[in-house]
Protein backbone atom coordinates (compact mmCIF):
# COMPACT_ATOMS: atom_id res chain seq x y z
CA UNK A 1 0.00 0.00 0.00
CA UNK A 2 2.76 2.23 1.14
CA UNK A 3 4.31 1.36 -3.11
CA UNK A 4 0.71 2.38 -4.16
CA UNK A 5 0.48 5.67 -2.00
CA UNK A 6 3.47 6.69 -3.34
CA UNK A 7 2.87 6.06 -7.26
CA UNK A 8 -0.50 7.59 -7.46
CA UNK A 9 0.12 10.50 -5.06
CA UNK A 10 -0.55 13.19 -6.99
CA UNK A 11 -3.78 11.59 -7.67
CA UNK A 12 -4.85 11.26 -4.24
CA UNK A 13 -6.27 14.40 -3.53
CA UNK A 14 -9.73 14.59 -5.32
CA UNK A 15 -12.84 17.00 -3.38
CA UNK A 16 -12.52 17.22 0.19
CA UNK A 17 -9.00 15.90 -0.12
CA UNK A 18 -8.12 18.79 -2.48
CA UNK A 19 -9.82 20.82 -0.15
CA UNK A 20 -8.27 20.27 3.07
CA UNK A 21 -4.85 20.29 1.47
CA UNK A 22 -5.15 23.57 -0.01
CA UNK A 23 -6.28 25.08 2.99
CA UNK A 24 -3.55 23.02 5.14
CA UNK A 25 -0.93 24.23 2.87
CA UNK A 26 -2.04 28.06 2.32
CA UNK A 27 -3.37 28.51 5.78
CA UNK A 28 -0.06 26.77 7.36
CA UNK A 29 -2.56 25.22 10.22
CA UNK A 30 -4.59 22.49 11.05
CA UNK A 31 -8.22 22.88 8.91
CA UNK A 32 -10.56 21.28 11.82
CA UNK A 33 -14.43 21.18 11.01
CA UNK A 34 -16.98 19.79 12.54
CA UNK A 35 -15.54 18.83 15.30
CA UNK A 36 -13.98 16.62 13.73
CA UNK A 37 -10.24 16.70 14.97
CA UNK A 38 -9.57 13.49 13.69
CA UNK A 39 -8.78 15.42 10.67
CA UNK A 40 -5.55 16.00 12.74
CA UNK A 41 -4.25 12.39 11.75
CA UNK A 42 -4.60 13.00 7.76
CA UNK A 43 -3.03 16.76 8.23
CA UNK A 44 0.12 16.27 10.10
CA UNK A 45 2.17 15.49 7.12
CA UNK A 46 1.43 17.57 4.21
CA UNK A 47 1.49 20.45 7.31
CA UNK A 48 4.75 19.55 8.40
CA UNK A 49 6.15 19.54 4.94
CA UNK A 50 4.69 22.83 4.48
CA UNK A 51 6.33 24.05 7.72
CA UNK A 52 9.50 23.39 6.04
CA UNK A 53 9.15 24.22 3.25
CA UNK A 54 9.16 21.62 1.30
CA UNK A 55 8.08 21.29 -2.61
CA UNK A 56 4.54 20.60 -3.35
CA UNK A 57 5.30 17.58 -5.20
CA UNK A 58 6.92 16.74 -2.00
CA UNK A 59 3.86 17.78 0.11
CA UNK A 60 2.02 15.98 -1.99
CA UNK A 61 3.77 12.71 -1.46
CA UNK A 62 3.30 13.36 2.40
CA UNK A 63 -0.26 13.60 2.08
CA UNK A 64 -0.52 10.47 0.31
CA UNK A 65 1.35 8.71 2.48
CA UNK A 66 -0.08 9.89 5.61
CA UNK A 67 -3.13 7.61 6.09
CA UNK A 68 -0.58 4.65 5.34
CA UNK A 69 1.54 5.50 8.86
CA UNK A 70 -1.82 5.59 10.78
CA UNK A 71 -3.13 2.50 9.67
CA UNK A 72 0.18 1.15 10.59
CA UNK A 73 0.66 2.33 13.49
CA UNK A 74 -2.94 1.40 14.77
CA UNK A 75 -1.84 -2.14 13.26
CA UNK A 76 1.30 -2.37 15.56
CA UNK A 77 -0.52 -1.46 18.90
CA UNK A 78 -3.25 -3.87 18.31
CA UNK A 79 -0.34 -7.03 17.24
CA UNK A 80 2.14 -6.08 19.74
CA UNK A 81 0.91 -3.96 22.58
CA UNK A 82 -2.71 -5.93 22.83
CA UNK A 83 -1.12 -8.97 21.61
CA UNK A 84 -4.60 -9.42 19.31
CA UNK A 85 -3.17 -10.90 15.57
CA UNK A 86 -7.21 -10.86 14.50
CA UNK A 87 -7.19 -7.17 15.14
CA UNK A 88 -4.19 -7.13 12.57
CA UNK A 89 -6.19 -9.01 10.26
CA UNK A 90 -8.87 -6.43 10.80
CA UNK A 91 -6.97 -3.52 9.78
CA UNK A 92 -5.56 -4.96 6.87
CA UNK A 93 -9.08 -5.44 5.22
CA UNK A 94 -10.53 -2.32 6.76
CA UNK A 95 -7.90 -0.85 4.75
CA UNK A 96 -8.63 -2.50 1.65
CA UNK A 97 -12.25 -3.13 1.37
CA UNK A 98 -15.22 -0.81 1.72
CA UNK A 99 -12.90 2.02 -0.17
CA UNK A 100 -12.17 2.02 -3.33
CA UNK A 101 -12.84 5.78 -4.56
CA UNK A 102 -12.05 6.39 -0.91
CA UNK A 103 -8.55 5.13 -1.55
CA UNK A 104 -8.19 8.53 -3.81
CA UNK A 105 -9.36 10.90 -1.04
CA UNK A 106 -7.42 9.25 1.86
CA UNK A 107 -8.77 12.04 4.41
CA UNK A 108 -12.52 11.76 4.71
CA UNK A 109 -12.61 10.92 8.77
CA UNK A 110 -15.08 8.41 8.73
CA UNK A 111 -12.69 5.79 7.37
CA UNK A 112 -9.89 6.70 10.47
CA UNK A 113 -12.83 6.42 12.59
CA UNK A 114 -13.51 3.35 11.50
CA UNK A 115 -10.08 2.27 11.81
CA UNK A 116 -9.67 3.51 15.64
CA UNK A 117 -13.00 0.74 15.82
CA UNK A 118 -10.41 -1.78 15.90
CA UNK A 119 -8.21 -1.26 19.03
CA UNK A 120 -11.56 -0.91 21.11
CA UNK A 121 -12.79 -4.61 19.95
CA UNK A 122 -9.46 -5.60 20.32
CA UNK A 123 -9.74 -3.78 24.28
CA UNK A 124 -12.62 -5.77 24.91
CA UNK A 125 -11.78 -9.10 23.27
CA UNK A 126 -8.65 -9.22 25.14
CA UNK A 127 -10.15 -7.91 28.83
CA UNK A 128 -8.32 -4.85 29.04
CA UNK A 129 -10.47 -2.86 30.53
CA UNK A 130 -9.27 -2.69 34.39
CA UNK A 131 -6.82 -0.63 34.43
CA UNK A 132 -6.83 2.92 34.43
CA UNK A 133 -4.88 3.74 31.32
CA UNK A 134 -6.64 1.62 29.74
CA UNK A 135 -9.55 3.03 30.78
CA UNK A 136 -8.30 6.18 29.23
CA UNK A 137 -7.07 4.90 26.10
CA UNK A 138 -10.48 3.62 25.17
CA UNK A 139 -12.23 6.74 26.60
CA UNK A 140 -10.37 8.36 23.98
CA UNK A 141 -10.94 5.95 21.07
CA UNK A 142 -14.16 6.10 21.68
CA UNK A 143 -14.63 10.35 21.84
CA UNK A 144 -12.57 10.37 18.76
CA UNK A 145 -14.35 7.99 16.92
CA UNK A 146 -18.12 9.72 17.76
CA UNK A 147 -16.70 13.01 16.32
CA UNK A 148 -15.44 11.58 13.18
CA UNK A 149 -18.89 11.33 11.51
CA UNK A 150 -21.95 11.25 13.38
CA UNK A 151 -22.62 7.52 11.72
CA UNK A 152 -19.83 5.88 13.75
CA UNK A 153 -22.11 6.06 16.61
CA UNK A 154 -23.66 2.50 15.27
CA UNK A 155 -20.68 0.27 14.73
CA UNK A 156 -19.34 1.72 18.09
CA UNK A 157 -22.42 0.96 19.97
CA UNK A 158 -22.62 -2.56 17.69
CA UNK A 159 -19.26 -3.14 19.40
CA UNK A 160 -20.15 -2.58 22.97
CA UNK A 161 -23.25 -4.59 22.78
CA UNK A 162 -21.25 -7.57 21.08
CA UNK A 163 -19.55 -7.84 24.18
CA UNK A 164 -22.37 -7.65 26.20
CA UNK A 165 -23.64 -10.85 24.34
CA UNK A 166 -20.55 -12.46 24.12
CA UNK A 167 -20.10 -12.43 28.26
CA UNK A 168 -23.14 -11.67 29.59
CA UNK A 169 -21.75 -8.62 31.37
CA UNK A 170 -20.29 -5.45 31.81
CA UNK A 171 -17.83 -4.35 33.53
CA UNK A 172 -18.38 -1.19 35.99
CA UNK A 173 -16.12 1.27 35.01
CA UNK A 174 -16.87 0.27 31.50
CA UNK A 175 -19.94 1.11 31.71
CA UNK A 176 -19.60 4.46 33.26
CA UNK A 177 -17.54 5.23 30.79
CA UNK A 178 -19.49 4.36 28.06
CA UNK A 179 -22.24 6.65 29.45
CA UNK A 180 -19.69 9.75 29.93
CA UNK A 181 -18.58 9.44 26.32
CA UNK A 182 -21.99 8.86 25.06
CA UNK A 183 -23.16 11.90 27.08
CA UNK A 184 -20.55 14.47 26.55
CA UNK A 185 -20.51 13.75 22.65
CA UNK A 186 -24.17 14.22 22.77
CA UNK A 187 -24.10 17.25 24.53
CA UNK A 188 -21.38 18.93 22.84
CA UNK A 189 -23.24 18.19 19.47
CA UNK A 190 -26.32 19.23 20.38
CA UNK A 191 -24.87 22.41 21.24
CA UNK A 192 -22.12 23.12 18.57
CA UNK A 193 -24.05 21.31 16.20
CA UNK A 194 -22.52 22.97 12.36
CA UNK A 195 -25.35 24.27 9.78
CA UNK A 196 -23.69 21.04 7.40
CA UNK A 197 -24.09 18.26 9.77
CA UNK A 198 -27.74 19.81 11.20
CA UNK A 199 -28.59 19.42 7.09
CA UNK A 200 -27.61 15.98 7.20
CA UNK A 201 -29.43 15.12 10.38
CA UNK A 202 -32.79 16.94 8.93
CA UNK A 203 -32.94 14.16 5.89
CA UNK A 204 -34.47 12.52 8.77
CA UNK A 205 -37.52 14.46 8.34
CA UNK A 206 -40.14 13.15 6.05
CA UNK A 207 -41.35 15.99 5.29
CA UNK A 208 -39.04 17.07 2.62
CA UNK A 209 -37.13 14.11 2.33
CA UNK A 210 -39.28 11.32 -0.11
CA UNK A 211 -36.17 9.22 -0.41
CA UNK A 212 -38.10 6.75 2.09
CA UNK A 213 -40.73 6.25 -0.44
CA UNK A 214 -38.21 3.80 -2.59
CA UNK A 215 -38.13 1.44 -0.10
CA UNK A 216 -41.83 0.87 -0.86
CA UNK A 217 -41.07 -0.71 -4.30
CA UNK A 218 -40.24 -4.52 -4.35
CA UNK A 219 -37.79 -3.49 -7.32
CA UNK A 220 -35.78 -1.35 -5.40
CA UNK A 221 -34.48 -4.37 -3.41
CA UNK A 222 -33.50 -6.45 -6.19
CA UNK A 223 -31.94 -3.52 -7.10
CA UNK A 224 -30.20 -3.41 -3.51
CA UNK A 225 -29.31 -6.65 -4.14
CA UNK A 226 -27.51 -6.24 -7.34
CA UNK A 227 -25.72 -3.00 -6.00
CA UNK A 228 -24.42 -5.21 -3.28
CA UNK A 229 -23.28 -8.05 -4.87
CA UNK A 230 -21.71 -6.28 -7.75
CA UNK A 231 -19.90 -3.00 -4.99
CA UNK A 232 -19.64 -5.33 -2.01
CA UNK A 233 -18.85 -8.74 -3.43
CA UNK A 234 -16.58 -10.31 -0.73
CA UNK A 235 -18.50 -7.99 2.66
CA UNK A 236 -21.89 -9.65 1.40
CA UNK A 237 -20.51 -13.80 0.99
CA UNK A 238 -18.28 -13.47 4.85
CA UNK A 239 -22.03 -11.75 6.09
CA UNK A 240 -24.04 -14.91 4.31
CA UNK A 241 -21.11 -17.09 5.82
CA UNK A 242 -21.44 -15.91 9.14
CA UNK A 243 -25.05 -16.32 9.53
CA UNK A 244 -24.72 -19.81 8.86
CA UNK A 245 -22.18 -20.66 10.79
CA UNK A 246 -24.18 -19.03 13.68
CA UNK A 247 -27.09 -21.17 12.46
CA UNK A 248 -25.25 -24.28 12.70
CA UNK A 249 -23.73 -23.61 16.07
CA UNK A 250 -26.88 -22.86 17.41
CA UNK A 251 -26.04 -19.51 17.66
CA UNK A 252 -29.19 -17.33 16.86
CA UNK A 253 -28.86 -14.65 18.80
CA UNK A 254 -25.69 -13.50 17.25
CA UNK A 255 -27.30 -14.31 13.72
CA UNK A 256 -30.28 -11.97 14.66
CA UNK A 257 -27.86 -9.31 16.67
CA UNK A 258 -25.75 -8.89 13.60
CA UNK A 259 -28.55 -9.00 11.11
CA UNK A 260 -30.32 -6.26 12.88
CA UNK A 261 -27.41 -4.25 12.61
CA UNK A 262 -26.37 -5.20 8.98
CA UNK A 263 -29.59 -4.40 7.68
CA UNK A 264 -30.77 -1.47 9.82
CA UNK A 265 -27.92 0.42 8.37
CA UNK A 266 -28.84 -0.31 5.17
CA UNK A 267 -32.20 0.60 5.64
CA UNK A 268 -30.71 3.97 7.51
CA UNK A 269 -29.16 4.84 4.47
CA UNK A 270 -31.67 4.49 1.98
CA UNK A 271 -34.02 5.86 3.90
CA UNK A 272 -32.41 8.75 3.57
CA UNK A 273 -31.15 8.84 0.94
CA UNK A 274 -31.82 7.98 -2.79
CA UNK A 275 -28.97 5.06 -3.87
CA UNK A 276 -27.19 5.91 -6.94
CA UNK A 277 -26.69 3.53 -9.46
CA UNK A 278 -22.95 3.07 -9.10
CA UNK A 279 -20.90 3.40 -6.32
CA UNK A 280 -19.47 6.71 -5.29
CA UNK A 281 -17.28 8.20 -2.89
CA UNK A 282 -20.34 9.57 -0.75
CA UNK A 283 -21.74 6.08 -0.47
CA UNK A 284 -18.56 4.34 0.36
CA UNK A 285 -18.71 6.87 3.28
CA UNK A 286 -22.58 6.27 4.19
CA UNK A 287 -21.74 2.39 3.28
CA UNK A 288 -18.27 2.31 5.70
CA UNK A 289 -20.14 1.28 9.05
CA UNK A 290 -21.04 -2.04 7.54
CA UNK A 291 -16.96 -3.20 7.68
CA UNK A 292 -16.79 -3.70 10.97
CA UNK A 293 -20.72 -4.69 11.83
CA UNK A 294 -19.67 -7.96 9.27
CA UNK A 295 -15.68 -8.51 9.82
CA UNK A 296 -15.45 -8.62 13.75
CA UNK A 297 -17.87 -11.21 14.42
CA UNK A 298 -16.52 -13.12 11.44
CA UNK A 299 -12.70 -12.70 12.51
CA UNK A 300 -12.69 -13.56 16.28
CA UNK A 301 -15.63 -16.22 15.79
CA UNK A 302 -14.54 -18.01 12.40
CA UNK A 303 -11.55 -16.78 10.88
CA UNK A 304 -8.92 -17.15 14.00
CA UNK A 305 -10.47 -20.42 14.72
CA UNK A 306 -10.40 -21.85 11.32
CA UNK A 307 -7.64 -20.08 9.06
CA UNK A 308 -5.66 -17.58 11.46
CA UNK A 309 -2.94 -19.85 12.46
CA UNK A 310 -2.14 -21.98 9.73
CA UNK A 311 -1.18 -20.92 5.89
CA UNK A 312 -4.45 -20.99 4.40
CA UNK A 313 -5.24 -17.83 6.30
CA UNK A 314 -1.94 -15.97 5.31
CA UNK A 315 -3.02 -16.92 1.89
CA UNK A 316 -6.49 -15.90 1.83
CA UNK A 317 -5.06 -12.47 3.75
CA UNK A 318 -2.63 -12.27 0.78
CA UNK A 319 -5.35 -12.80 -2.75
CA UNK A 320 -7.70 -10.42 -1.20
CA UNK A 321 -4.77 -7.91 -0.85
CA UNK A 322 -3.48 -8.73 -4.34
CA UNK A 323 -7.05 -8.07 -6.03
CA UNK A 324 -7.93 -5.49 -3.97
CA UNK A 325 -4.75 -3.14 -5.07
CA UNK A 326 -5.23 -4.24 -8.44
CA UNK A 327 -8.49 -2.90 -8.09
CA UNK A 328 -7.29 0.41 -7.15
CA UNK A 329 -4.83 0.45 -9.64
CA UNK A 330 -7.69 0.21 -11.97
CA UNK A 331 -9.47 3.37 -11.02
CA UNK A 332 -5.88 4.98 -10.88
CA UNK A 333 -5.82 5.00 -13.87
CA UNK A 334 -8.83 6.43 -14.32
CA UNK A 335 -8.12 9.29 -11.83
CA UNK A 336 -4.28 9.90 -13.48
CA UNK A 337 -6.71 9.95 -17.15
CA UNK A 338 -8.39 12.55 -15.45
CA UNK A 339 -4.95 14.56 -14.01
CA UNK A 340 -3.76 14.27 -17.71
CA UNK A 341 -6.84 16.02 -18.88
CA UNK A 342 -6.42 18.83 -16.09
CA UNK A 343 -2.57 19.49 -16.70
CA UNK A 344 -3.41 20.07 -20.27
CA UNK A 345 -5.73 22.61 -19.46
CA UNK A 346 -3.84 24.32 -16.75
CA UNK A 347 -1.08 24.23 -19.66
CA UNK A 348 -2.86 26.20 -22.12
CA UNK A 349 -3.82 28.36 -19.03
CA UNK A 350 -0.33 28.81 -17.90
CA UNK A 351 0.59 29.84 -21.55
CA UNK A 352 -1.96 33.55 -21.01
CA UNK A 353 -1.67 35.67 -19.25
CA UNK A 354 -3.20 35.67 -15.70
CA UNK A 355 -4.37 33.62 -13.08
CA UNK A 356 -7.92 33.02 -13.14
CA UNK A 357 -9.83 31.03 -15.65
CA UNK A 358 -12.83 29.47 -16.89
CA UNK A 359 -13.01 25.99 -18.57
CA UNK A 360 -14.59 26.01 -21.95
CA UNK A 361 -18.14 24.96 -21.02
CA UNK A 362 -17.45 22.03 -24.41
CA UNK A 363 -14.88 20.58 -22.39
CA UNK A 364 -17.16 19.45 -19.84
CA UNK A 365 -20.80 19.89 -20.47
CA UNK A 366 -23.48 17.00 -20.72
CA UNK A 367 -23.82 16.25 -24.37
CA UNK A 368 -20.96 18.64 -25.22
CA UNK A 369 -18.34 15.31 -26.09
CA UNK A 370 -15.56 17.00 -23.99
CA UNK A 371 -13.03 15.31 -22.14
CA UNK A 372 -14.04 16.81 -18.56
CA UNK A 373 -17.60 16.10 -18.01
CA UNK A 374 -15.90 15.51 -14.14
CA UNK A 375 -14.49 18.38 -14.24
CA UNK A 376 -17.85 20.63 -12.54
CA UNK A 377 -16.50 19.55 -9.07
CA UNK A 378 -16.80 21.93 -6.36
CA UNK A 379 -12.84 21.24 -6.00
CA UNK A 380 -11.72 21.82 -9.05
CA UNK A 381 -10.53 25.08 -8.70
CA UNK A 382 -8.24 24.19 -5.68
CA UNK A 383 -7.26 20.88 -7.54
CA UNK A 384 -6.02 23.10 -10.47
CA UNK A 385 -4.42 25.67 -7.92
CA UNK A 386 -2.33 22.75 -6.30
CA UNK A 387 -1.60 21.25 -9.56
CA UNK A 388 -0.35 24.28 -11.68
CA UNK A 389 1.65 25.81 -8.44
CA UNK A 390 3.28 22.18 -8.29
CA UNK A 391 4.52 23.14 -11.75
CA UNK A 392 5.54 26.58 -11.23
CA UNK A 393 4.17 28.88 -8.30
CA UNK A 394 4.65 32.16 -10.39
CA UNK A 395 2.38 30.26 -12.73
CA UNK A 396 -0.26 29.75 -10.29
CA UNK A 397 -3.78 29.08 -12.22
CA UNK A 398 -7.24 28.58 -10.81
CA UNK A 399 -9.83 27.01 -13.06
CA UNK A 400 -13.38 27.35 -12.58
CA UNK A 401 -16.68 26.25 -14.49
CA UNK A 402 -20.08 27.69 -15.25
CA UNK A 403 -21.25 26.09 -12.25
CA UNK A 404 -18.88 27.86 -10.22
CA UNK A 405 -20.03 30.95 -11.53
CA UNK A 406 -23.44 30.57 -11.31
CA UNK A 407 -23.62 29.48 -7.49
CA UNK A 408 -24.53 31.86 -4.86
CA UNK A 409 -24.26 34.63 -7.84
CA UNK A 410 -20.19 34.56 -7.88
CA UNK A 411 -20.09 36.09 -11.01
CA UNK A 412 -21.38 39.08 -10.25
CA UNK A 413 -19.28 39.31 -6.86
CA UNK A 414 -15.80 38.55 -8.68
CA UNK A 415 -13.53 41.68 -9.35
CA UNK A 416 -10.10 41.83 -10.32
CA UNK A 417 -8.71 41.47 -6.37
CA UNK A 418 -10.36 38.56 -5.69
CA UNK A 419 -10.94 34.99 -6.88
CA UNK A 420 -13.18 31.85 -6.44
CA UNK A 421 -11.10 29.27 -3.49
CA UNK A 422 -14.44 27.32 -4.13
CA UNK A 423 -18.11 28.12 -4.47
CA UNK A 424 -18.74 28.71 -1.28
CA UNK A 425 -15.64 31.18 -0.66
CA UNK A 426 -14.40 33.90 -2.37
CA UNK A 427 -10.82 35.03 -1.38
CA UNK A 428 -8.36 38.08 -1.72
CA UNK A 429 -6.07 37.74 -4.15
CA UNK A 430 -3.31 38.53 -1.72
CA UNK A 431 -4.62 35.69 0.56
CA UNK A 432 -2.70 32.87 -1.03
CA UNK A 433 0.54 31.49 0.90
CA UNK A 434 3.45 33.55 -1.60
CA UNK A 435 5.71 30.56 -0.28
CA UNK A 436 3.63 28.49 -2.60
CA UNK A 437 1.61 30.50 -4.57
CA UNK A 438 1.49 33.47 -6.73
CA UNK A 439 -2.03 34.65 -7.58
CA UNK A 440 -2.09 37.82 -9.95
CA UNK A 441 -4.97 40.67 -10.11
CA UNK A 442 -7.02 40.84 -12.85
CA UNK A 443 -10.33 39.06 -14.28
CA UNK A 444 -11.72 35.48 -15.23
CA UNK A 445 -10.55 34.62 -18.73
CA UNK A 446 -12.69 32.17 -21.22
CA UNK A 447 -10.06 29.09 -22.14
CA UNK A 448 -10.30 27.44 -25.33
CA UNK A 449 -11.33 24.22 -25.61
CA UNK A 450 -8.77 21.55 -24.39
CA UNK A 451 -10.20 18.62 -25.33
CA UNK A 452 -9.07 17.23 -28.50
Amino acid sequence: MMIFALIFAKERFQADGAYYLFKVVNSGHFQIEHQRYILIFSQWMPLLGAKMGLSLNAIFILNSLGNILFFYFIFCYCVYYLRDETAGVAVILFQCLGVLHLQFTPMYEIWYGTMLLVPIRSHLVKGKYFLTRDLIVIGALMITVLFSHPLLFIPLLFILMLDVIEKWIMNWKLFILVVITFGAWFIVKKLFLSDYEAGKISMLDTRWNKAYLDLLHPSYYWFLTKFFFTYYTIPVLVYITLIIMYLVRGTKRKAIFVSLFFFGHIGLVNFTHVCDPVLTPYFERMYMPLMPIVFFPFLYDIFTQFFLRNAIGAWLIALVIVWRIGRFVDVGLDYRTRAHATDRAIAQAQAKNGSKFELNPADYKEGGGGCMQWADDWSFPMETMLRSAAIDKNKTVTIATWFDFEENGNRKKLNDKNYMMRRQELMPDNSVNEKYFVMKDGAYVLLDGSCR
